[in-house]
């Protein structure tokens, strides 16, 4: 039996936590489930996922100094791999060519000394960029057991890292995060459904009628709060900017 250390959260604070990241894990499940076959059951992902975010409340440990919130993406995203392992439906040359993709980005990189873009992969692999998209986006997705696979010989730089990085420069990186900390704090100043919205739409990339879903509220009402809230930020920006 797994022995878990006393929780850091008080019972208010999991309660809190939980309320915000229901709607966060209901995105990420049907996102995945949309790329699999019919015979995925959703309620299986789903609480698959669940039990991973109880995992990170019980877990997760302050003097590591990682933040809770990626902490418990990753642990949840890790469960729901977990219960697609056990499924074992990805094809099997799926998977091999996956595999085989993540082997020649750990190579790349360890001879490159960072981590390459995709013309730079398609450069030494001779497969197409479009190829490598759709393959990265497999990983990303959770279809394949190997999100925390090492992405060279740095062993804090994973694949899911390399992913989300999104090929762009240091700079392009630099501005990125400068427009992600003002739009950060406009966005708190919205309402718990409007933030809820804006994260979804936009962080998430579902649809109004996805995000619906996931809020249980008709796609009219999620494009009317869009809206609201879209005002109520080009109003913040321009007092920020």
């Amino acid at each position: 039996m797994t022995a878990y250390t006393e929780s850091v959260f008080s019972e208010k604070q999991k309660e809190e936590l939980t309320k915000e990241f229901i709607p966060r894990i209901k995105a990420w499940v049907l996102r995945i489930h949309g790329t699999l076959p019919d015979s995925v059951d959703v309620d299986d992902l789903f609480s698959a996922a669940c039990m991973g975010f109880v995992e990170s409340l019980n877990r997760y440990d302050k003097s590591k100094n990682v933040e809770f919130y990626s902490y418990a993406e990753r642990r949840i995203k890790g469960a729901i791999l977990d219960a697609l392992r056990q499924m074992d439906f990805l094809p099997r040359n799926l998977r091999n060519k996956v595999k085989d993709l993540e082997s020649k980005i750990a190579d790349i990189s360890s001879k490159l000394g960072r981590r390459p873009t995709v013309e730079e992969i398609s450069e030494h692999t001779g497969v197409d960029t479009e190829d490598i998209y759709k393959l990265l986006s497999v990983i990303e997705n959770g279809n394949i057991a190997s999100l925390d696979a090492s992405a060279g010989e740095d062993s804090d730089s994973t694949l899911i890292d390399f992913i989300k990085s999104n090929f762009a420069t240091p700079d392009e990186n630099i501005e990125k995060e400068e427009l992600i900390n003002t739009l950060g704090a406009a966005i708190e100043g919205l309402s718990e459904k409007e933030r809820m919205v804006v994260t979804l739409y936009y962080y998430e990339e579902l649809t109004m009628k996805e995000v619906g879903s996931v809020l249980d509220i008709t796609e009219s009402r999620i494009s009317q709060i869009h809206s609201s809230a879209m005002k109520k930020l080009q109003r913040k920006l321009e007092d920020i900017v």
